[in-house]
């Protein structure tokens, strides 16, 4: 039969083709999709008493069946990936039998800190939930148990349902006499390579779009050969990203354990668009994108992290006596708008080669896309019309689906890289905290969404929009903002040089905490609520001596936070630290002053002031150092105390009104910007005793020459 009545044939639909039983179903491919593909149509084959004989091609395999995992494994593999497994994909393997044993799992994800330009906002991965970190392929190259990774792991469990795993590079497909695929291909084997055909029933692409990281797909062998095979195909448009691994040192990455960081903003001189860091058992990966990206050159990538690493949300992030080291860097493209006509008789693309959600969550897609393939072929056919009536809709799903993505991605990027949207996004997302219960906090619950991939972009985008969460930005973070402002300007707070860090503690939290405390330092708590009660917490990567030290500078003249403008805070009694320590606040107006006494001590843990006149008299003031992990903790403070209440109708009158009057809120605003000076001091002073080069940072030589590709 001649080429051109072959393409007619395959380009008109015939009749409903179904898998009969004994079919050859060919799998191109090797990665998450093609598994993901052979164990679903296997399993349900095998549950309706059809025999299939499922062949995966993978170019980058050892020769072998996959009779163990290292079998399976690459020894190249670089497969340009992440490797973060999000929620919903958890679920998915989760409910397979897939979920990847604990020797594979690099990182379990405990929260989700999103950056900007005003505060970085941490969200905890939800009770019920997981959120980990893999490896794709047997990169970097130097990391312990490197065969130990998804992608093995996933063909293993794919040949132990049947399938047979073929180490071959494909390089031709077209069609027989008889209108199946014939697949042409280089066998990798242990004398030589040899070249053979396969004909199969269905042939199913899964090959990804990295064949020739950097290179335009259209240009790529395979789908050349795939544009003869179906005349009306269009390849995926891609859109190159950087992904690079660094080696770090322990300490940073035990304080970072549980960690998944993104951000979608740089500067001006790098636009970024898209960024996320994982630590990942004893390599933390980085990958960009954005115009600083797409234009530039393999020459310029490690400037390219090298500059990402030294904005102020990364610095604030990493500890300056981190050493950090890029062992693999690679360029690969990222699937950002769908093929057209990937289906054809008897064939179908999957995975990135059709689809991926938009710059998140490429392996759910590979999953969902390949699930949708095997019922389709299974329960409706194999021909064109069945493949595009039943499979491709799926397909056209995600497509619609990444539109509203661009919107979200939009909308985030625009208040995230603004100092003052910045700054009005992180007020309402940290007063909907500290006001309402957990499951209603419907800001916070959109950033989890977004930055997790935990829903569809369209329900994110209609959250979004929601009445309430206009209403939320609006109340709780445009007004308070403003509030917030203007007490900074009026009490001579200035944020110049140093960082801006979250210290705001969610409301579940704090009747936790305050029972803590009170129970420890042996308070005896309030009747009822205290009138007026503030708590707040700041992360600082330094050690408990470190902290206690410079709390006792408190009422020093010399202590550098604490500062306000018409308050005088100085010891006038005692030493620092010690009970029986005496420090009076002088504010304006003078009926406002009042003394605290430093009432226990609890060494390098808590401290515990009672006040001892004025209006708050009886209340308290507690520190709290709790160490979490490795490198540091939690600094948290704890105030409470209650009005007089008068003993003649006139002052009580007096002292209800003084209590509706009290700005509360200003306790919020000068804590707020004094643990931040305070978390700048305590580092920088444990960063100078450990003999850190502040001129140098985090960044080990070696940055100026361009890294080892992957």
């Amino acid at each position: 039969m001649a080429l051109k009545s072959r393409i007619a044939m395959a380009a008109k639909s015939g009749p409903c083709l179904s898998l009969p039983d004994g079919s050859t179903v060919v799998v191109v491919g090797g990665g998450p999709a093609a598994a993901f593909f052979a164990i679903r149509l296997l399993r349900k084959a095998s549950a309706t008493g059809r025999a299939i004989e499922l062949v995966i091609l993978e170019k980058e395999r050892d020769p072998g069946i996959c009779r163990s995992p290292e079998t399976c494994s690459s020894p190249a593999g670089c497969h340009y990936c992440a490797g973060g497994i999000s929620p919903r994909l958890a679920d998915l393997l989760a409910e397979d039998g897939l979920t990847p044993p604990d020797h594979i799992v690099e990182g379990r994800v405990t929260e989700v800190t999103v950056h900007g330009e005003w505060k970085s906002f941490e969200i905890p991965v939800p009770e019920g939930r997981k959120m980990f970190s893999v490896f794709r392929g047997a990169r970097p190259r130097h990391r312990p148990g490197r065969h130990d990774n998804l992608d093995s792991f996933l063909l293993y469990r794919a040949a132990q349902e049947g399938a047979s795993i073929v180490a071959a590079d494909v390089q031709d497909v077209r069609y027989s006499e008889e209108g199946k695929p014939v697949v042409t291909y280089v066998r990798q084997t242990v004398a030589a390579p040899r070249k053979e055909t396969l004909e199969a029933d269905l042939a199913v692409f899964a090959a990804g779009v990295n064949q020739s990281p950097g290179a335009q797909v259209a240009s790529v062998p395979l789908y050349q050969a795939i544009g003869r095979l179906l005349p009306h195909f269009v390849p995926p448009k891609i859109r190159k990203s950087l992904i690079c691994e660094m080696q770090a040192d322990e300490s940073l990455l035990q304080y970072m354990e549980g960690e998944a960081h993104f951000a979608q903003y740089g500067a001006q001189d790098l636009r970024i668009e898209m960024s996320s860091l994982l630590p990942k058992g004893q390599i933390v990966t980085i990958v960009l994108l954005g115009k600083s990206v797409d234009e530039a050159g393999p020459g310029q990538y490690p400037q390219l992290v090298k500059r990402f690493l030294e904005q102020p949300h990364i610095r604030r992030l990493i500890p300056p006596n981190a050493n950090l080291r890029p062992v693999c860097l690679c360029h690969p493209g990222m699937t950002v708008r769908m093929a057209g006509q990937g289906v054809g008789d008897r064939v179908a693309l999957i995975g990135d080669m059709a689809v991926a959600r938009l710059y998140k969550d490429g392996i759910f897609s590979a999953q969902v896309t390949a699930s949708a393939l095997a019922d389709c072929v299974l329960e409706q056919g194999i021909d064109r019309e069945s493949l595009r009536r039943s499979y491709w809709p799926v397909v056209e799903q995600i497509h619609r689906d990444n539109g509203f993505g661009r919107i979200v991605f939009f909308l985030n990027r625009l208040i995230f890289s603004r100092p003052l949207l910045s700054r009005m996004g992180y007020q309402a997302l940290i007063t909907e905290r500290k006001t309402r219960p957990k499951d209603k906090r419907r800001l916070a619950d959109v950033m989890w969404r977004t930055a997790s991939g935990d829903d569809t972009y369209r329900s994110i985008l209609l959250q979004m929009l929601h009445p309430s969460s206009v209403w939320s930005i609006a109340v709780g973070g445009v007004l308070v903002t403003i509030r917030n402002y203007l007490t900074e300007r009026i009490f001579g707070l200035s944020w110049t040089g140093f960082g801006r860090y979250p210290t705001g503690v969610p409301e579940e939290r704090v009747e936790e905490k305050r029972s803590e405390i009170l129970r420890v330092l042996g308070v005896r708590p309030f009747d009822g609520r205290p009138q007026v009660e503030r708590m707040y917490s700041i992360r600082i990567k330094a050690e408990e001596a470190t902290v206690f030290r410079q709390l006792g500078k408190f009422g020093d003249s010399d202590r550098g936070y604490f500062t306000p403008r018409m308050v005088t805070v100085r010891r006038i009694a005692g030493e620092p630290n010690q009970v029986g320590a005496l420090v009076r606040y002088e504010v304006f107006p003078g009926w406002l002053s009042f003394s605290v006494s430093l009432e226990k001590v609890v060494e390098e843990r808590y401290l515990l002031y009672r006040v001892m006149d004025g209006f708050a008299r009886g209340g308290v003031l507690a520190f709290d150092i709790d160490r979490k992990k490795a490198g540091g903790g939690f600094l948290t403070i704890y105030v409470a105390f209650n009005f007089p209440r008068g003993k003649r109708p006139l002052s009580r009158i007096g002292w209800r009104l003084f209590r509706w009057l009290f700005p509360g809120f200003v306790h919020d605003v000068i804590w707020n910007h004094s643990l931040c000076t305070l978390k700048h001091l305590v580092e920088f002073e444990e960063g100078v005793a450990q003999g850190v080069d502040y001129t140098r940072r985090y960044l080990a030589p070696g940055w100026d020459s361009p890294s080892r590709p992957c």
